[in-house]
């Protein structure tokens, strides 16, 4: 039976409904979802009642938004990767304002349970895999955009035995405020840089170039004097390189595997969780994590459209258990979004925002950790339109008047208006360091980690080469200096004087340098030098190796000769890639051993011999470096090396006798290629190849002479089991190769993947030749112990060989090599032998 409702009965009706609307909604729960040790979001946490059926996902910064009919006695958060959170709500109705801080700890992917078929996320994986030349931003033409980057450098990890050091008690007060800044459950964190840049970025594909032009940028850091190489270091470059489509993330010299590359499969697990709307978007929601926790692989989620199957968002985080350094976690959270083309289309997904976490891990129980945490936004995209070529030029460029700012700048520019606690950041930045004692610990660390002591305008250094003791000079005293850009952004001096109080003999050099063009790097000088080198033991041929370098000055010195220089030289990058330089060089050789030489050698024994003799020389470089990145670090260049490419350099050497007082004509060629090849889960590889030709005949010191190394550190540029100046020859090639396993075998060892060792193997394969003509110019030393003399020439049919293998990362820092000598085993010297050296890597 059906009734029909009075008119009085309707709006009573009417009137019930319209009470019961606010009630639907009278409980409303909002906050954000961070990380307790670090403070950073924690996007697409998931937040619930506890006991109800009622919950939301925290957005790309973490912040969530809970509406309910019903309440519970708290919210509870969950997240891959954090120990579950709970906490109280009121029950009352009304807005409640609830942050969530969850600590780091060990969780597993659910268990998956594939009655039939396979995992129902490896299907959907492999489609990412099919559709990524369609998606990835590296198939377009050509991209650009406007970039902002928010970076900010801590200290965390403040144990009570760091607050008691003298240096931290004189902040005691910003330390009570970083208390306050950590919030109710995190840990306090003691800001010490904030950065802000805007720059511009392009990238076009062929041929492959890419620029960041840093526009505008705001530094604040204790211990930062000038801004404009920090800016380039954080000005985003290096993070826009994140590319999830790539097989391999590097970063800090490491390939971390991608959980959407060509390996996905062998290197993670996966468990499809849900699905989630993003933005009007339908994507699964795919939890990952590596097989073997000590491999260099995320942990995390990744977010994919259930259409179009493109990689939506992706938070992926290394853990402490990684095979890595002084690393306590690694995180990337990154939002992509699709860009239309010129013509309206979808060409791609480019990267939206993107945030970046570094947590460096105290290195001894005494001290504090470090925190750093990047923050990128992108806008203004387009696509499609490359530049020239020479556009690109240099792929890093700092505006002149980059840091010439206002306030009113950055809350136009900004994505984000500044927080409560970045506003707390900047103030406590302000009071540490103007403290004196935090002025003088950063001289200090300062001095240590780059070896010079800076003025205005002028820098002492380096120390590693202040003291020494050898044979020759007894105690060997130094002081170096050199000006920077306080003094001149044009002129350049350096130079340094030296002092043995045993051969009571004063070395000095000094310098002078006019830096025309900084983008082409342009650059002419004069050089006067007088000191004491070593055959086959210049800085050209030791490489970066300072520490071996240094090593040299003490002991025996045997094959030293006093050395003075007058040069003068130009060098400038020509078109982008090739820098080709020349120099006019006299020098005079004074050996500080036993050597004679034949000034007439067509008269064999009879001929009259002397020891010193002097050498005029003009030489001639080309260095290509294709895609060579540089930062500019006040008035030198430092390199970020090539990617996938090889270094070419080609030299030749022409000597003049007669002018000057040159003693030999002769000519000098040598060729070098050095590359890092990238073996992903396999490791890297470096190789360098080296060859000389001289059709001349001078003495052991203008030919080749083979770098030895008899000490008991190793040397990766050097033959570890040859002797100084062993082997010298007139025409050679030389192949060094070297292969690092990274935790490739140790990390599937039970026993010794908590130790984080690594392995590596190299080989060192050396074909050369001496002519008659040069052996019989000098008389021949037989050296100590050995059955055959100095400056001896190889077999040309016989190539001598070294192989090596060993352990690196003992103790973090550490390495030892076992070498085998595998010819030329018959002449008594050293067939095999273990060496230390000390490596630095995360």
């Amino acid at each position: 039976m059906s009734r029909v409702l009075s008119l009085s009965e309707g709006w009573l009706v009417l009137f019930m409904l319209l009470c019961a609307l606010p009630v639907a909604g009278q409980y409303e729960f909002k906050g954000r979802v961070t990380d307790a040790a670090t403070g950073e979001p924690i996007p697409f946490a998931s937040v619930a009642l506890r006991g109800k059926a009622i919950g939301t996902t925290a957005n790309f910064d973490g912040y969530f938004v809970l509406k309910a009919r019903e309440t519970s006695d708290s919210l509870v958060c969950t997240y891959l990767g954090y120990k579950r959170k709970a906490k109280a709500v009121s029950a009352e109705t009304g807005i409640q304002e609830i942050h969530l801080q969850l600590e780091a700890g060990a969780s597993q992917l659910r268990e998956v349970v594939v009655r039939s078929g396979e995992n129902p996320a490896y299907d959907i994986i492999r489609k990412v895999r099919k559709t990524r030349d369609r998606f990835d931003r590296n198939q377009l033409d050509a991209y650009e955009y406007d970039s902002y980057t928010k970076t900010e450098i801590d200290i965390d990890n403040l144990s009570d035995s760091f607050r008691k050091r003298k240096v931290v008690r004189k902040i005691n007060e910003a330390l009570e405020k970083a208390d306050k800044l950590a919030g109710e459950d995190g840990k306090p964190l003691l800001p010490t840089f904030v950065s802000e840049t805007f720059s511009r970025f392009y990238y076009r594909s062929q041929p492959e170039r890419k620029k960041e032009r840093i526009l505008h940028t705001y530094v604040q850091g204790v211990g930062v004097k000038d801004g404009s190489f920090v800016s380039q270091l954080i000005g985003g470059n290096f993070l826009q390189s994140f590319n999830f489509y790539h097989n391999f993330i590097t970063f800090l010299g490491k390939d971390l595997v991608s959980p959407i590359g060509e390996n996905w499969k062998g290197s993670y697990d996966y468990f499809l969780a849900d699905t989630v709307v993003i933005d009007q978007d339908v994507c699964y929601e795919i939890e990952f994590e590596p097989r073997r926790s000590q491999d260099l692989a995320f942990r995390g989620k990744l977010w994919i459209d259930t259409t179009l199957h493109a990689l939506r968002e992706i938070e992926a985080t290394i853990g402490k258990e990684a095979n890595l350094n002084y690393i306590e976690q690694l995180k990337i959270s990154q939002e992509l979004g699709p860009v239309a083309g010129p013509k309206g289309e979808i060409s791609a997904w480019l990267p939206m925002r993107t945030r970046f976490l570094v947590d460096i891990e105290q290195l001894t129980k005494n001290s504090a950790g470090m925190l750093a945490k990047f923050q990128i936004s992108n806008r203004n995209f387009v696509l499609n339109k490359p530049k020239e070529p020479d556009f690109y030029n240099p792929a890093l460029e700092v505006a002149e008047d980059a840091r010439d700012n206002t306030p009113e700048f950055w809350e136009k520019h900004r994505p984000e208006v500044l927080t409560k606690e970045d506003q707390i950041a900047r103030h406590l930045i302000d009071t540490v360091k103007n403290l004196p004692v935090v002025r003088t610990y950063v001289d200090i660390a300062e001095l240590a980690t780059t070896g010079w002591k800076k003025y205005e305008g002028i820098e002492f250094g380096p120390y590693l080469y202040s003291f020494a003791w050898n044979r020759i000079e007894g105690l060997r005293l130094r002081l170096g200096f050199r000006t920077n850009p306080h003094f001149s952004k044009h002129w350049i001096f350096r130079g340094h004087v030296a002092y043995g109080t045993l051969d009571n003999r004063l070395k000095y050099s000094g310098e002078m340098n006019y830096l025309f063009s900084r983008k082409r790097w342009t650059v002419a000088g004069l050089r006067y030098y007088h000191d004491i080198e070593r055959i086959g033991l210049t800085p050209d041929m030791i490489g970066d190796n300072k520490l071996f370098y240094a090593f040299t000055r003490f002991g025996q010195a045997r094959g030293a000769y006093m050395q003075t220089d007058q040069e003068v030289f130009v060098k400038s990058d020509i078109i982008k890639n090739l820098t080709v330089s020349g120099s006019f060089t006299t020098r005079e050789y004074e050996p500080q051993f036993t050597f004679f030489y034949k000034t007439a050698p067509e008269m064999g024994e009879n001929s009259p011999r002397l020891t010193n003799f002097h050498d005029t020389f003009v030489t001639l470089e080309a260095r290509y470096a294709k895609n060579e990145q540089y930062l500019m670090d006040g008035n030198e260049r430092v390199t970020l090396g090539t990617k996938r490419i090889p270094v070419l350099s080609l030299r030749y050497t022409r000597g003049i006798r007669g002018l000057l007082n040159g003693r030999f004509n002769y000519h000098r060629f040598q060729l070098s290629a050095y590359q890092t090849l990238r073996m992903g889960t396999l490791g890297r590889s470096n190789y360098r190849f080296t060859a000389g030709y001289t059709p001349s005949t001078v003495p052991p010191m203008l030919l080749f002479p083979h770098l030895g190394n008899p000490t008991g550190l190793f040397n990766r540029n050097a033959y570890n089991l040859l002797d100084f100046f062993e082997y010298v020859s007139d025409r050679y090639v030389s192949m060094q190769y070297f292969h690092s396993f990274d935790g490739l075998l140790t990390n599937r060892l039970p026993l010794v993947r908590k130790w984080k060792l690594r392995t590596f193997a190299l080989a060192n394969v050396l074909v050369g030749e001496q002519s008659a003509s040069n052996q019989n110019l000098v008389d021949k030393l037989k050296i100590p112990q050995r059955t055959h003399y100095e400056y001896s020439s190889l077999d040309p049919s016989k190539p001598y060989v070294e192989v090596g293998y060993g352990v690196e990362n003992i103790f973090r820092i550490f390495r030892v090599t076992a070498l085998h000598r595998l010819t030329y085993r018959d002449i008594g010297g050293r067939d095999f032998a273990i060496k230390a050296s000390v490596h630095f890597s995360f």
